[in-house]
């Protein structure tokens, strides 16, 4: 394979991994974001925007904000959800622009920034995965596949953005000839 195409197949690759990781970080916040073992068996699981699935039939399909009325909000995809949806125009243009666009250091460092946020965040929930509002008792919890998608996902944009802004999918420098030269 040529280098132009070498170079050619890498930006796309790399476009269409930050696409698939800003993708993946949107569907992440519709999993589970807090696992809890019920007393009867099996497990509660809260999204990433409060939906509870999983438990008993009096709650399945609840929302948790609708719950607690009013005193306070579970919603920690937000973030999530708003990285992804910015990651995804810069990883198109990534993906798709022709041999000769060369600001790609500008697409980079967006989803550079966009997969530091992403990571950042998503893995401080699976360290810490907060207690629902109050709700879970301490101990009692654990993160769910949500946050875990996340960070994976995050990491993906984070190497894709990365490898843009290092040069390594632009196109080589044009040897200009030298020819014959007038003299001075």
């Amino acid at each position: 394979m040529a280098e132009p195409d070498r170079r050619r197949a890498l930006r796309r690759t790399a476009g269409l991994s930050a696409l698939a990781g800003g993708l993946a970080l949107i569907a992440s916040t519709f999993l589970g974001w807090i696992t809890t073992p019920m007393q009867s068996g099996g497990t509660t699981s809260i999204s990433g925007w409060g939906t509870i699935s999983g438990g008993s039939e009096l709650v399945d399909g609840v929302n948790l904000n609708t719950l607690m009325a009013g005193m306070g909000s579970y919603r920690p995809a937000v973030p999530v959800v708003i990285v992804g949806a910015v990651t995804v125009i810069p990883a198109l243009v990534l993906a798709v622009t022709g041999p000769g666009a060369r600001p790609r250091r500008i697409v980079g460092a967006i989803l550079v920034v966009c997969g530091a946020m992403a990571t950042a965040w998503s893995l401080v929930k699976v360290i810490a995965p907060g207690d629902a509002l109050g709700v879970l008792p301490e101990g009692e919890h654990a993160p769910g596949f949500g946050p875990m998608l996340a960070t994976a996902a995050g990491l993906v944009i984070l190497a894709a953005g990365v490898v843009a802004v290092l040069g390594l999918l632009d196109p080589p420098e044009r040897a200009v000839p030298r020819g014959i030269q007038p003299k001075r």
